[in-house]
């Protein structure tokens, strides 16, 4: 290849962007697939797939660990206030942590260990730097814990907001809504709280 040739070769290549610099992905240890919260929407794949992948420092990731709270199935709340109470980020993270290691334990490095599967999106606040989306759920986690259900559905409803600092999205708020006579997601989560 003459050097005219390399040049035009070399010229084409920039302007193809071969030479870009691209966005790298976010390392983890379990190869789950992590997008940049630019937008609340990311925030929901990144919850899905960290859960699926059981990933607990990636699904860290997706809270506002300082303003978090989740608030359970009005009728389990009822039955049992104190299980529910208080429900933090510190909360969520040790009960998700014990969820992991018994779906490990029970399911082993199998896939689809946990499922989770959303109904359409209905977003109920949209705006710069706060979001509201809803979504009908199944949640399945082969955990085999005795007396704990597997398999849960229920209308689900996440409040995300933008950080000042980093611009990024983060999950600030989880409200969950039983189907009457189905166990909810609630009640899973509430079984792995101590």
């Amino acid at each position: 290849m003459g050097c005219r040739s390399f040049f035009f070769a070399a010229v084409l290549a920039m302007a193809c962007g071969w030479f870009d610099a691209r966005t790298p992905s976010e390392p983890s240890e379990n190869n789950v697939p992590w997008r940049q919260p630019t937008q609340a929407r990311y925030v929901v794949e990144n919850l899905i797939t960290t859960l699926e992948g059981l990933d607990l420092t990636l699904y860290g990731r997706c809270f506002d660990t300082q303003a978090f709270w989740f608030d359970a199935d009005p009728a389990l709340v009822q039955l049992d206030p104190a299980r529910y109470e208080n429900w933090t980020w510190s909360v969520e993270e040790a009960g998700t942590r014990r969820l992991f290691q018994t779906v490990e334990q029970y399911w082993g490095g199998a896939d689809s260990a946990i499922v989770v599967s959303l109904g359409q999106e209905e977003w109920m606040l949209n705006e710069a730097d706060s979001a509201m989306v809803q979504f009908d759920y199944a949640f399945t986690a082969h955990h085999g814990r005795a007396g704990v259900d597997s398999v849960a559905s229920g209308t689900l409803r996440w409040s995300f907001h933008r950080a000042e600092v980093d611009r990024l999205w983060y999950l600030a708020a989880w409200w969950d809504f039983a189907v009457e006579g189905q166990p909810s997601w609630s009640a899973i989560k509430g079984a792995f709280r101590e």
